[in-house]
């Protein structure tokens, strides 16, 4: 006998009913997984949210610190270069000071014949090996400070260039007090313009503390 015709089924008007029962889990379902889905895209959100915040605030702490640090240090350089001006001069012109005259004047009222004499004296001083002490302990700490700072949040961008600012200005006045070169008249004009400088780049960085 011949292979019976392989039978079609018409599935057109064939439907799937879902009971109400059925149908009612897979929406409390999908609703769940909806919730569940928001609650972690949410909790990921408020994570990262702390996370930067935690670091803008440990950011801005350094950032203070480092300030901070070069303004104590600035100020300890500001008094050795002054001394170290104040000797110089006084040795050149004669000039007595009860503040330098242990330095610039040899055993009775002479003053020295040569200023490096003077200012040997001054920088094997115990006054002046302390306070360079303090210096270079200070040039450490911010040293460390700013390699906290290299990288810094969005928001803190325009605060670290004014820092790098203030930093290089901080350097220029500890080497005068702690490599003081040249002669009297361009280690002054170096001195006076450190000074300013880092007065001015201060003020800048103020507005970020």
């Amino acid at each position: 006998s011949e292979p019976e015709a392989a039978q079609k089924v018409d599935v057109s008007n064939v439907s799937i009913k879902m009971s109400k029962g059925s149908r009612k889990k897979l929406i409390v379902g999908v609703a769940v997984a909806i919730v569940v889905i928001l609650a972690i895209v949410g909790i990921k959100t408020v994570v990262d949210a702390n996370a930067q915040q935690r670091m803008a605030s440990e950011y801005k702490s350094v950032f203070s610190e480092a300030a901070s640090s070069m303004l104590s240090g600035a100020v300890a350089a500001e008094t050795a270069s002054g001394m170290i001006h104040d000797v110089w001069y006084n040795t050149i012109y004669e000039k007595s000071d009860s503040k330098t005259d242990e330095y610039t004047k040899r055993s009775g009222s002479r003053f020295n014949d040569d200023f490096n004499t003077s200012l040997s004296n001054y920088m094997s001083s115990n006054s002046y090996k302390t306070l360079k002490a303090t210096i270079v302990d200070n040039q450490r700490d911010v040293q460390e400070r700013m390699k906290e700072l290299q990288n810094p949040p969005d928001e803190y961008k325009d605060a670290y260039e004014a820092i790098k600012e203030l930093y290089d200005a901080y350097t220029e006045i500890v080497n005068c007090a702690v490599n003081p070169s040249g002669n009297l008249s361009s280690y002054t004009q170096s001195f006076n313009k450190a000074d300013s400088t880092f007065s001015n780049k201060y003020d800048a960085v103020k507005l970020y503390l």
